[in-house]
């Protein structure tokens, strides 16, 4: 019995399965990688280990980026450069304002929620503040390397700019927002965060909205989006560790940074508009190749360009 002959055309479109597949849905693919990279680290390190632990927080920081390893795997698959995606997440040259912006906004809405918390508890003793500031240090950097601001790499580095091919910025932001909550279910399911997912869900989408304000605005400053993302987990708790822990505020500490920072974002939107969520246009892709009309990729062109001073 003969062989049959191997059709040129049939294993060039085996081949390129992975390929088609993230061409025509690309977020798709991202968030589902994402997850099971991220999931399967946590679900191993807890299975050995406790949340808390060191060897758990260290489980949690590899797991945080899943997200960054997914938008790579994508960017691959799709024939495009991984080392040009590279340079637009860690272009740095921006004005210095942009990194302060990035810790200032984080800022007023923890003063936000100290303000109501204050109000409800009181005035904490200035002793307590004093030593809650080497704290909140260890913190930022924790949290921006290891804990969170990791994550950008993926979120804002490759996810939003795709969604705004499509989206306004301000879909984009909330479709983000729900991925980014569904990541993080595994924190809920081992314990580690001790919240309603439902009030935690609405505090995602509201950092969403302003992360994507804060990346169009700054021109796509996937590293300030890092050091907002670590600026936010490292203070948002501060209020309350500043009297004495969220069980000592008479309502729920979790329902309030959902209702401040939801403020904040609503305030962007009505300010800037829900198409942009910003005075210039969206951010897309800027890594991507140029493709031909069966979508394979052509050239790995790379257009890092933006304006030296952006402004908003």
């Amino acid at each position: 019995m003969g062989i049959p002959p191997v059709c040129p055309g049939m294993m060039q479109s085996t081949r390129s399965l992975p390929a088609q597949l993230t061409n025509k849905h690309p977020i798709v693919v991202f968030s589902v990688l994402a997850i099971v990279f991220s999931w399967g680290v946590w679900s191993a390190t807890f299975s050995v280990t406790v949340p808390r632990s060191g060897l758990g927080m260290l489980g949690i920081g590899l797991g945080a980026f899943g997200p960054g390893a997914a938008g790579a795997v994508v960017t691959r698959l799709r024939g495009e450069s991984v080392r040009a995606w590279f340079a637009t997440v860690f272009d740095w040259r921006r004005p210095l304002r942009w990194y302060g912006l990035a810790i200032a906004i984080p800022m007023v809405g923890a003063l936000g929620v100290a303000i109501v918390v204050f109000s409800l508890v009181g005035l904490p003793d200035s002793s307590s503040l004093g030593q809650l500031a080497p704290l909140f240090v260890f913190n930022l950097l924790l949290a921006t390397l290891l804990t969170g601001g990791n994550e950008e790499l993926g979120w804002r580095g490759f996810a939003l700019p795709h969604l705004q091919q499509r989206f306004s910025a301000l879909t984009a932001s909330v479709l983000l927002g729900g991925v980014w909550t569904l990541w993080h279910i595994p924190m809920f399911v081992y314990d580690v965060y001790p919240f309603s997912p439902i009030l935690y869900a609405a505090a995602v989408v509201s950092f969403a909205v302003i992360l994507t304000w804060y990346y169009n605005a700054s021109d796509g400053c996937v590293l300030g989006a890092v050091l907002l993302h670590g600026t936010i987990n490292a203070i948002v708790n501060v209020p309350a560790q500043a009297v004495g822990g969220a069980a000592a505020v008479p309502v729920s500490y979790a329902a309030i940074l959902a209702g401040v920072f939801a403020v904040l974002a609503a305030l962007l939107v009505v300010y800037y508009g829900p198409k942009t969520l910003s005075h210039r246009d969206v951010v897309r892709p800027r890594w991507t190749a140029t493709r031909s009309a069966d979508g394979s990729a052509s050239s790995g062109r790379f257009n890092s360009q933006h304006p030296s001073d952006p402004s908003d």
